[in-house]
């Protein structure tokens, strides 16, 4: 038992000096770490990042949250193997269905839990208690949580993943700029552009890397309503242009 102790308290400390904290049931229970209620009358203070596991059993929840859409989804990362060799660890992703949030009650079709606070060597962490999540780490049926934190930000418009972008906002920008933005959304899923201009863009850009032919699957709800509105408003330039 002492032993399992120093391996919690260790596992503990080198995961919160990475700033990512996550636990199994077994690890709350054995080191009798309080659960509390976490519950935001503003259901957009639940935005961010979720992080469950590490090393390759590492996996995060994604949560957006604007107008009436609530979008999750989860990230993770695997082996891709061709020709029988392992070519690289590459991202994959998939979006949770049905999604709900009661007072601090998480409902989808994936998984339920409620946001919770829990405290570790006198810090007080927010995070995301599930019940039997999509990657297990722990038993089978048990409880996980995953550390909450603000999403990191990636590329010029991550705007178009999180929120429901405004015709003003986008009736601002130029035809050019409507573009990038439009094609970001595909190369944050590490889509492979096929045109000379954006893979040569994009290819510019230290957090890009092209490996998927199709990611719309990847795409949530909120992503594919700013890509309809976007579309439109290159459009509307576009004619503009051609009726001077």
């Amino acid at each position: 038992m002492k032993i399992v102790t120093i391996i919690l308290i260790l596992f503990f400390s080198i995961t919160t000096a990475k700033a990512q904290v996550f636990g199994t049931q077994a690890m709350i229970e054995e080191e009798n770490i309080a659960l509390r209620t976490w519950e935001e009358e503003n259901l957009k203070n639940y935005s961010g990042v979720y992080s469950f596991g590490e090393s390759e059993a590492e996996s995060s929840l994604h949560l957006s949250i604007s107008n009436d859409m609530v979008c999750v989804q989860l990230e993770k990362g695997n082996w891709m193997i061709k020709n029988s060799k392992i070519v690289g660890w590459f991202k994959s992703y998939e979006n949770f269905t049905n999604v709900k949030i009661r007072g601090n009650h998480f409902y989808s079709d994936q998984s339920n839990g409620e946001f919770v606070f829990f405290e570790i060597g006198n810090k007080k962490y927010k995070g995301l208690k599930l019940v039997n999540p999509p990657i297990q780490t722990g038993e089978e049926g048990d409880y996980e949580i995953g550390s909450y934190s603000k999403f990191y930000e990636i590329g010029n418009y991550f705007n178009t993943k999180t929120t429901v972008i405004s015709l003003d906002y986008l009736n601002k920008m130029n035809k050019e700029e409507l573009k990038i933005m439009r094609n970001e959304i595909f190369a944050r899923y590490h889509y492979e552009f096929k045109t000379k201009k954006m893979s040569g863009y994009f290819n510019k850009q230290k957090w890009y890397s092209g490996y998927y032919q199709n990611v719309d699957s990847f795409l949530t709800e909120i992503e594919k309503e700013n890509i309809k509105r976007i579309l439109n408003a290159e459009n509307i330039k576009t004619n503009n242009n051609n009726s001077k």
